[in-house]
């Protein structure tokens, strides 16, 4: 918007500038719109560095939390042992072991590791759907 404000009063000075060279009111509506159009310059000047500062800032603070995230992922595990009560999970990520376990007690033995395994490859690829919704069923 700044900038459009800007080409307007270039084009206005211009045309203002060929109507009254001689006119003395012209003269002093041109130089205030030449101060108004050095103001509007310097304020979209301003606004480019203020944007150029916050940029780089955010990205320094992205950086900076990344960093602490990979850090507080890699320690967590180490503060973690079998006694605890607090575990590590990946969002989007099923664990095997639970399709193991129920798939144990409700085939035989031969046939659960196979029913285990499709049970779990078939949901993880289910969860890569975002339009799969298990609790809800369509009519």
């Amino acid at each position: 918007a700044n900038e459009m404000e800007i080409e307007d009063l270039k084009s206005k000075l211009q045309v203002m500038k060929h109507l009254g060279q001689d006119d003395a009111a012209v003269q002093k509506k041109i130089e205030e719109m030449n101060n108004e159009l050095q103001e509007k310059i310097d304020d979209l000047q301003d606004l480019g560095s203020t944007n150029k500062t916050l940029i780089y800032k955010e990205r320094q603070s992205n950086d900076e939390l990344h960093e602490a995230r990979k850090v507080l992922i890699q320690g967590l595990p180490e503060l973690l042992g079998n006694r605890t009560n607090i575990g590590l999970k990946r969002m989007g990520e099923l664990d095997p072991k639970t399709f193991h376990d129920t798939c144990k007690s409700k085939f035989p033995p031969d046939e659960a590791e196979i029913q285990a395994t499709t049970l779990c490859s078939s949901w993880q690829e289910n969860l890569k759907n975002p339009n799969w919704h298990p609790i809800f069923r369509r009519n």
